[in-house]
């Protein structure tokens, strides 16, 4: 039952908040911007056996390339994070991009976390396909880290249907491999699912992840 309390708390939040949040596949970035001055709202809960999150993040289009927000971290021993996150795309060239994002916490002993991706989305039609590098500082993963990130998306059943995986290297508790897929409820909100089926920690609990994603 402990399990269900985040994800009821993740709905609430997301019906009832005006968050503005960053598409992620579950952890890693996707690398798509929300539209200039749209607001897009996502929740993540991950389910463990010791470290169960509901992470929210808010993102407002401030133009075509960049977006900036908020993201809420909620523990379930009771600690908060709450954070600045911003994500902005160039194009490289008609087949890729350079997406450079990161997040700062603000009550947590300066943690932050860094990233740069790039996307090849024309190896495989309709898929969008990041892979990059992050660093994320002491206070963020426990240990300063550098390390590789990867995800990729595919639509199946005219789009309404999403499978994806991501991989993130690492021994702290965004680490792993990742699969599932999102269902697309109505063109403003989705549902996603997934579970890790790898983690480099071995002492974190493999967790089920939900998902829901609203767009304004």
């Amino acid at each position: 039952m402990k399990h269900l309390k985040h994800f009821f708390f993740a709905l609430l939040c997301i019906c009832a908040t005006d968050l503005i949040a960053q598409q992620t596949y579950f952890n890693i970035p996707n690398s798509r911007v929300t539209g200039q001055g749209d607001i897009y709202l996502q929740v993540n809960t991950f389910l463990t056996n010791n470290l169960d999150r509901t992470q929210l993040n808010g993102m407002y289009g401030v133009n075509k390339n960049t977006e900036v927000g908020l993201n809420l971290l909620n523990y379930n021993s009771g600690d908060t994070w709450y954070g600045l996150t911003a994500q902005h795309r160039e194009e490289l060239t008609s087949e890729h991009n350079l997406t450079v994002g990161a997040t700062y916490y603000l009550n947590s002993n300066d943690s932050y976390y860094l990233y740069g991706l790039v996307t090849a989305n024309k190896l495989l039609a309709k898929a969008n396909i990041n892979a990059g590098v992050y660093y994320g500082n002491e206070s963020m993963f426990g240990e300063s880290t550098i390390g590789f990130m990867a995800g990729m998306d595919y639509p199946v059943l005219n789009d309404k249907i999403r499978v994806k995986g991501e991989i993130m290297t690492g021994k702290h508790w965004m680490n792993g491999l990742n699969i599932g897929g999102q269902y697309e409820i109505s063109k403003s909100m989705l549902a996603g699912i997934g579970i890790n089926l790898f983690n480099f920690n071995d002492k974190a609990a493999s967790p089920f992840i939900l998902q829901l994603h609203y767009n304004m």
